[in-house]
């Protein structure tokens, strides 16, 4: 049986970054930036019973409306970003298969000194830019250093962390920090 649980456990065994799906074509896998098609074509049905399956009614009329939906969802243990959408040959995926990496100072070989940008009691880390400027994909290593410094932070303070990110995709896990995320497409929309 072919189901979107199966293929993001290939996707996460493989190695692989990303899944993508499409109508009347093979699973394709980014694995270390070369995509590879596996297994046989899936038909459109398919996609769009794992698509209906997948997202709730009201996430559902949202999609019809705008012909494409981004969330996060955790997969067969996997942290994935989703977007479904409408193609030309019917409903597509596009699965970012996220790390659950852990990283310190220490796991990451970091300079001791850079524990010293997290003393101050008062800051804010920035990360944005535009729509496909590669803030998860090519900051991610970044990322996974500033997710130590937020550890060490967590380890020696009890100061109050608050994320926000668009998918909900960055999620830091903290030691001690008493702290909030917000995945900011539930809380507004755009148009």
């Amino acid at each position: 049986m072919l189901d979107l649980e199966s293929l993001v456990a290939l996707a996460h065994s493989s190695g692989a970054s990303d899944l993508h799906l499409e109508a009347a074509l093979p699973a394709a896998l980014r694995v270390r930036g070369a995509l590879r098609t596996v297994g046989e074509p899936i038909p459109g049905k398919v996609l769009l019973e794992m698509a209906k399956k997948l997202i709730s009614e009201e996430q559902w009329e949202r999609f019809l409306e705008r012909r494409s939906l981004d969330f996060s969802k955790t997969i067969h243990s996997v942290r994935c970003r989703i977007n479904v959408l409408q193609t030309s040959r019917g409903v597509g995926f596009a699965i970012r298969l996220l790390a659950s990496f852990q990283a310190t100072l220490e796991t990451l070989n970091l300079h001791p000194d850079l524990k010293k940008l997290v003393a101050p009691t008062n800051g804010l880390i920035l990360i944005s830019g535009p729509t496909g400027s590669g803030k998860s994909s090519t900051l991610l290593p970044s990322f996974k250093k500033l997710t130590s410094l937020i550890h060490a932070i967590s380890s020696q303070s009890k100061a109050r962390l608050s994320t926000l990110s668009v998918h909900g995709a960055l999620i830091f896990a903290s030691v001690k920090l008493g702290g909030t995320h917000r995945a900011l497409n539930k809380l507004c929309t755009t148009r």
